[in-house]
């Protein structure tokens, strides 16, 4: 949420700074071209890949919280480890 409060807060600088000229007979509303869309939806795109090789490399569950829910890691267990996978083949 701040990223995007950070975002729209420039956007709102940069364009609000683009549709006005101080000349009052160049004033007229800011109309995106091609270059402006596709540099939008590339920031979305590069943010959107880094964000999911960031999760892919470094994943939001750490692996000793994973391991603590295994049926292996409970210590209350009465069948040794491997007796249930080979009943069940």
């Amino acid at each position: 949420c701040v990223n995007a409060g950070m975002w729209f807060e420039r956007f709102i600088i940069i364009v609000g700074g683009l549709h006005r000229d101080f000349l009052p007979s160049s004033w007229g509303l800011f109309i995106p071209t091609w270059v402006d869309i596709w540099t939008f939806i590339g920031t979305h795109g590069i943010f959107l890949s880094l964000f999911l090789l960031f999760i892919r490399f470094l994943p939001m569950i750490a692996m000793s919280e994973v391991k603590i829910v295994l049926p292996e890691s409970d210590v209350h267990r009465h069948d040794p480890i491997g007796v249930a996978e080979r009943e069940h083949a």
